[in-house]
């Protein structure tokens, strides 16, 4: 079970680098809306704009829908799906796209407010439980997964400069202690958060609908554990056809549908 995780783990880890070579830029130029045809992604996209505009969110988020089908993504995609959600009251679906969009554009001000604004229509109030690696996570929140990949990949080679140029310069060898272990130190303080933010990727989930009964066993009788409620934020630990065994916030485990949450 364990080999398996670490090679999923391994797997998305190498998906962002592939993601870091082949990424697409995509909707930086306005103006180039008007001149795209119905099928170029820049145009629908911005079609979808304009459907939000003008209060049409279903067609909206079917426009935005369209450009994730043709496998492109964006930080923007997901924030203008999520306000489409928000005006239509469905809060769930709201920071769920709000919470995709943070891993992408952590730093967006207008992502922020609009996620804060959505987490205090939400109707619960539990304790989380706060271990020592969300801390550390926490430190990096305002840098994406491509970024942290590029951060740690950029302290490794200067590593690797500082033995090359020790190998020819001399007088660079009484620095060795002080900047390798300057370096090892901030490549430990990277990896860790990093390898920890890839291993939740296909974990965590929002509930999706209003009300979700999460039971002691996966059966439709089985005796009631505890209720989740939309726009909760959880984890996925494991998964059994039409079930979802999720850990709550404060620690609680369950059972619950998988129609009533959806994986960030």
């Amino acid at each position: 079970m364990m080999h398996k995780r670490l090679n999923r783990n391994i797997a998305i880890f190498l998906s962002l680098w592939i993601g870091l070579i082949c990424n697409i830029a995509v909707f930086t130029q306005p103006g180039s809306a008007q001149q795209g045809t119905s099928g170029d992604p820049t145009y629908i996209f911005y079609k979808g704009n304009t459907l939000y505009e003008e209060g049409k969110y279903d067609e909206a988020i079917h426009e935005f829908q369209a450009v994730l089908d043709r496998g492109l993504e964006s930080g923007n995609l997901y924030y203008n799906i999520g306000n489409c959600y928000f005006k239509k009251g469905a809060l769930g679906k709201a920071i769920l796209n709000y919470e995709r969009a943070q891993r992408l554009i952590p730093r967006d001000s207008d992502l922020k407010s609009n996620y804060t604004f959505a987490l205090s229509r939400l109707q619960y109030d539990i304790s989380e439980k706060t271990s020592w690696m969300k801390k550390v996570i926490n430190v990096f929140h305002f840098l994406s997964l491509n970024e942290m990949t590029i951060l740690l990949s950029s302290v490794f080679v200067l590593l690797v400069l500082f033995f090359i140029l020790r190998l020819f310069f001399h007088g660079v060898r009484k620095y060795t202690f002080p900047i390798t272990a300057c370096l090892m130190l901030a490549i430990v303080l990277l990896a860790i958060p990093l390898v920890e933010r890839v291993t939740l990727l296909d974990t965590e989930a929002v509930v999706i609908s209003e009300n979700a009964e999460v039971r002691f066993e996966p059966l439709d009788n089985a005796t009631t554990h505890f209720t989740l409620y939309e726009g909760m934020k959880i984890t996925v630990l494991q998964s059994r056809q039409e079930w979802a065994r999720i850990r709550r916030s404060d620690g609680k485990v369950g059972w619950i549908k998988s129609g009533e949450i959806e994986k960030i």
